[in-house]
């Protein structure tokens, strides 16, 4: 008779895993939809705004059944209008009204009647219209407040000390007041894609902490893959919680990957044109590749909307287009953007929008940290719990999921570390190594020497592998890769490929051309000029003082004078634009741009005379045409009155006057036609940020030099030490993950203790470890670990302003690369053993996978609250 017990035990024992995986994703689920009760469903009605003016340094008493009237132009959909109120003396009580009409047609668009009794003063009262209304561009609209009071107490209306540029003033019952209105209108709302947006996430992070229970439970799935699964699904997770320009330093990043798809693109395309070298000041990217709500930077609830939204959008740009935009990359270095680059390149042949082609990106590098991390644990001797936990860090996660850079550094460190560790200290130390092992632990620290220069002492871990591992010639084979190994990084990292990249010969025909033709050049007299460039009434002796010295002001005067017909410009936009310039908000060429190339005038150049006497007039104060200038005017069959523009502001004398005036003349900008309005609502913002700000001081450019340094040793050595007890917490929170997007998204340090912990729990050797590096072998690592480290802070040393508290730019995550190293080599190993080595395995994946889905919800409750 067969033992029942036993037979029982059989039947019982694969259900196990299954049951407890169910039971972790329905508490999961279960805290899940708690946490939405509690914090996620308040915020549905959360809104996006707009202020029209935000200027409310005055206000107007309203007495009873007085209406106050402001015009404005708005181009996106109306759901709540907020203005600003003062409470002259104590609470009014009775109803506000406020209708909303079509500022051109008076016909009534919506209304809304709020109670005085919750107006709150000194901040904006926001009241929903009883029916959204629908924008289009351009569109007018004149918004009425009337008050009905059931007191004695009365409202104060915020509104500007002067009329706001370009807006139009308040009436009070038909009569001007000299101020605009403080307006927002709200004009997106979040509503229930909140909700589903977060029950997806935490679903599918309780998921895969469900799967890794089940996976540890039934010893199905080897620790290597499990890996991979995890890496993979977090860092998707990771990639929609915090959308592309979130990660640090990304759109850098982004720029490199895009600027290398198109030259990829130019190489292949039909086109006559050559990329040629590209500068790091300058980025290319398709003409479709923009998107003001993605390139933020600060990540919103909206952001996610956006992020999904247009997640399948296709473009009909071809493959090829190309657009020149005046944003930095990171350097010349193409390496470590490979995977990320032909991704974007593959979009690009498939018509993909802008925002799938992010999402590839972000997934090759996914990818391909996911398969070098997974490999790390698989190749590594020992310590095969630490690769591990490094890996599914919330900051590695955060990285590898993004266009950065240190997503294929990142994997290359911890696989060249786990190859050499094996070569070196592995079970088959007295065997040669098999090629194809010995060429990917090659290839893997040649292609991680030049990733980042500081990192290079850990690529020199070979010399620790015995000669014997290396077969025959090994002392050969060591000194050619270290030979390799420096030269890249040299060569990569010092554009010197710039000889082998080129340059485009019809740029320096066109560069010499333009110049040649500016020396013929000389200033013409106040005759007669052509009819478009003339002004209505002409005043010669206006146009005499605007041409005669050249300062800002004369250059902004012709501005109006010549490109929009305006004698006699408000002396405050005069004033504004000249700040703008002298601040550096706006260059004289997009300023230019936005005269000549607005929407109402860019289809009026019959010829490229008329572009070239109006644009010459305003940058040179002459006329070029009288001139007879016909090889300038000839560009414009070339590439339209665009391109004869780039000539005139590229000549010698119009870079020689701005020069004199302290400025560069900049680039043209990618959007065309260009609207003076919104231009000039990017300077006021770009104003408005820097109000905020600390200005930089010319102190700034005296930094901690190796000479410094020597003469000023104790000053270093206090600078260090501040630094490590004033931003300690910042350099902790930022190797593990406690601090995302761009240290912007704090999480609770219970997280970070609870991560520090695990990483700890991962360091310790189990019992039946003998291979763990040991006397010279293991201060060899130590040293090599320490070294990278030293360089890291070094190199921010080196850029930290001498007047300075702390070190500048310092983060922990620069220490990630060689934080496998360091656990295994610097922990003591006397302090505790594991017992049971895949026991512990098991227990550290499924607790770093509760930790990931708490992480993860607590990422979105930041996001949420912002």
């Amino acid at each position: 008779m067969p033992d029942v017990r036993r037979t029982n035990k059989l039947i019982r024992k694969p259900g196990k895993p299954l049951l407890w995986a169910v039971v972790t994703l329905v508490v999961l689920v279960a805290v899940s939809l708690l946490v939405w009760l509690a914090m996620v469903r308040p915020e549905l009605g959360k809104g996006r705004s707009q202020t029209i003016s935000d200027d409310y340094s005055a206000s107007t008493i309203l007495a009873d059944g007085q209406t106050a009237s402001q015009i404005f132009t708005f181009d996106e959909d109306l759901l709540a209008i907020g203005v600003e109120f003062y409470l002259p003396g104590d609470q009014p009580s009775g109803e506000l009204e406020l209708v909303l009409t079509d500022a051109d047609t008076g016909e009534e668009l919506a209304r809304s009647t709020g109670v005085m009794d919750y107006i709150v003063p000194d901040q904006y009262t926001v009241l929903g219209l009883d029916r959204e209304v629908q924008g289009s561009a351009g569109r007018r609209y004149c918004l009425s407040l009337t008050p009905h009071y059931a007191n004695g107490n009365l409202l104060a209306l915020g509104h500007s000390s002067g009329v706001a540029l370009w807006q139009d003033p308040m009436t009070v019952d038909g009569s001007p007041v000299d101020g605009t209105m403080a307006v927002q209108i709200t004009y997106q709302r979040i509503g229930g894609y909140l909700t589903r947006f977060f029950l997806l996430i935490c679903g599918f992070a309780a998921l895969l902490a469900a799967f890794t229970v089940w996976a540890v439970l039934s010893r199905k799935v080897r620790l290597p893959r499990l890996v991979f699964v995890l890496v993979l699904g977090l860092g998707v997770l990771y990639s929609f919680v915090l959308p592309p320009y979130a990660a640090p330093d990304e759109k850098y990043h982004i720029n490199q990957s895009f600027t290398l798809a198109c030259r990829w693109a130019n190489f292949f395309s039909d086109d006559e044109w050559q990329m040629g070298h590209v500068p790091t000041t300058t980025s290319f990217r398709r003409e479709t590749d923009v998107n003001p709500t993605l390139q933020d930077e600060n990540t919103t609830v909206f952001t996610w909307e956006e992020f999904t939204d247009t997640l399948f959008t296709t473009t009909d740009a071809p493959y090829d287009s190309h657009q020149e935009y005046a944003e930095l990359q990171t350097d010349q270095n193409p390496l470590l953007y490979l995977a990320s680059g032909a991704a974007v390149f593959v979009a690009y042949l498939f018509h993909l929008g802008f925002t799938p082609a992010l999402a590839l990106g972000r997934l090759a590098n996914l990818l391909l940290f996911a398969a070098l991390a997974s490999y790390a644990v698989k190749v590594a001797p020992f310590g095969k719990r630490v690769f591990a936990a490094v890996a599914l860090l919330p900051m590695t996660l955060h990285l590898a999921a993004s266009f950065s850079r240190d997503a294929p550094l990142l994997g290359l460190c911890f696989a060249f570390t786990a190859l050499v560790l094996d070569a070196a200290f592995g079970a088959d130390r007295a065997k040669a190594l098999r090629p194809t092992r010995l060429a990917v632990l090659l290839i893997t620290g040649v292609l991680l020497a030049p990733g980042k220069m500081v990192y290079l002492p850990l690529a020199a871990l070979l010399l620790l592998v015995p000669n014997l591992r290396l077969g025959r010639h090994a002392k050969v084979k060591k000194a050619g890769y270290l030979a390799l190994c420096v030269a890249l990084a040299l060569v990569l990292n010092s554009g010197m490929l710039e000889s082998f990249l080129g340059s485009s010969p019809a740029t320096e025909e066109s560069t010499t051309v333009a110049a040649t033709t500016a020396d013929t050049t000389a200033m013409d007299s106040l005759s007669v000029r052509g009819e478009k460039a003339r002004p209505a009434e002409p005043d010669q002796q206006y146009e005499w003082v605007i041409r005669e010295d050249n300062t800002l002001e004369n250059f902004v005067r012709r501005l109006y004078y010549f490109g929009a017909d305006e004698r006699n410009p408000a002396q405050s936009e005069i004033d504004f634009w000249v700040q703008a310039l002298e601040e550096k908000d706006v260059t004289p060429v997009v300023l230019g741009q936005a005269f000549l190339f607005s929407p109402d005038r860019i289809n009026t150049y019959q010829d490229g005379w008329d572009i070239l006497e109006q644009a010459s007039l305003i940058f040179l104060a002459q006329d070029l045409k009288e001139a007879g200038n016909e090889a300038l005017a000839a560009y414009y069959d070339e590439g339209g009155a665009a391109l004869v523009y780039k000539v005139v502001y590229s000549l010698d004398e119009c870079q020689t006057r701005f020069a004199e005036l302290g400025l560069e003349t900049g680039v043209m900008d990618d959007r065309m036609p260009l609207d003076r309005d919104t231009l000039a609502a990017e300077v006021q913002a770009a104003q408005a940020t820097r109000a905020t700000q600390s200005v930089t001081d010319e102190a700034d450019s005296v930094t901690y030099t190796p000479g410094y340094i020597l003469h000023h040793l104790s000053d270093t050595v206090l600078l260090l030490v501040r630094s490590a007890v004033e931003n300690g917490d910042h350099y902790l929170r930022t190797l593990v993950g406690g601090s995302l997007s761009y240290y912007t998204l704090d999480l609770a340090w219970g997280w970070v203790v609870v991560l520090y912990l695990l990483l700890f729990f991962a360091a310790l050797p189990a019992q039946d470890t003998r291979l763990l590096p040991d006397g010279s072998g293991r201060l060899w690592c130590a040293l090599a670990a320490l070294l990278c480290c030293l360089l890291a802070v070094a190199g921010c040393l080196l850029w930290t302003p001498t007047h300075y508290d702390t070190l500048y730019g310092l983060q922990g995550r620069y220490f990630l690369p060689v934080l496998p190293l360091l656990l295994l080599v610097c922990l003591p190993r006397k302090l505790a053993h594991i017992p049971d080595e895949e026991k512990a395995s098991g227990q550290l994946i499924t607790g770093l996978a509760l930790v990931q889905f708490g992480v993860l919800m607590n990422s979105m409750l930041a996001v949420i609250a912002r």
